[in-house]
């Protein structure tokens, strides 16, 4: 091979290369996106509330992987809002195929403008192959609605540095639903959350309904509920 030719076959490769990198790179991100089919996760939040979703996987094909997890989250707002969250069902990690398992909810409420005026419940999704009896079911359009109730519970708080105010205590219930995973892809989950008026004790007989309001009473000796009668501080 004489140098012309060899030096045309070096410009001719150091040109080439970049393009090669270019596709190689643009497959193995086509390979990510494979097979990415997802659903909608969505509903009302009310004011000083915030969600996060998170979204659990395992490897579905028998790969050498590890279960992934994928976060999703709304922000507080000083009014009720609206979230959305797209979530894949399924997806490639590599040579691995993930596939949804269920999706954790973190249900943030707050209730004053300090760090330690936050709390949160729990709620969630599990994906399974076969609805258990009396679960509710998408309907023809392909949506499913729910509304999840939260109640706040108050207490005085045990903390020595916040001695004499009150804390609380945030309880959802129906915040999740079971979902069929064969099914789940291109489907809209519609799941609300409301807040109850009442506010109510966070133990019962340690605070007692009054005229002027609810008012903690003091308990009985070595014990947390209210003396009888009741006697307050």
């Amino acid at each position: 091979m004489s140098s012309h030719t060899f030096s045309r076959s070096r410009f001719l490769l150091a040109h080439a290369w970049p393009a090669l990198l270019g596709l190689l790179l643009s497959g193995c991100s086509a390979l990510g996106s494979v097979g990415a089919d997802t659903f909608t996760l969505e509903g009302e939040l009310p004011a000083d509330f915030a969600l996060e979703a998170q979204a659990h996987y395992g490897v579905a094909n028998g790969c050498n992987g590890r279960a992934r997890t994928r976060s999703f989250e709304s922000d507080f707002e000083d009014r009720p809002h609206a979230y959305r969250f797209t979530i894949p069902v399924n997806y490639r990690d590599g040579l691995c195929e993930m596939r949804l398992a269920r999706v954790g909810l973190f249900i943030n409420g707050r209730y004053g403008d300090k760090d330690w005026q936050r709390t949160y419940d729990n709620g969630g999704l599990e994906l399974v192959d076969a609805l258990p009896e009396g679960a509710p079911r998408f309907d023809g359009n392909g949506r499913l609605s729910k509304t999840a109730k939260c109640t706040w519970f108050f207490q005085l708080s045990r903390a020595h540095s916040r001695k004499g105010e009150i804390s609380k205590l945030l309880s959802c219930s129906g915040a999740g639903a079971y979902l069929a995973n064969q099914t789940l892809p291109g489907k809209f989950v519609n799941l609300s959350f409301q807040v109850q008026q009442e506010e109510r004790p966070a133990r019962r007989n340690t605070w007692l309904s009054t005229a002027q309001g609810w008012k903690p009473c003091v308990p009985k000796e070595g014990w947390q509920q209210c003396q009888e009668p009741p006697v307050f501080g």
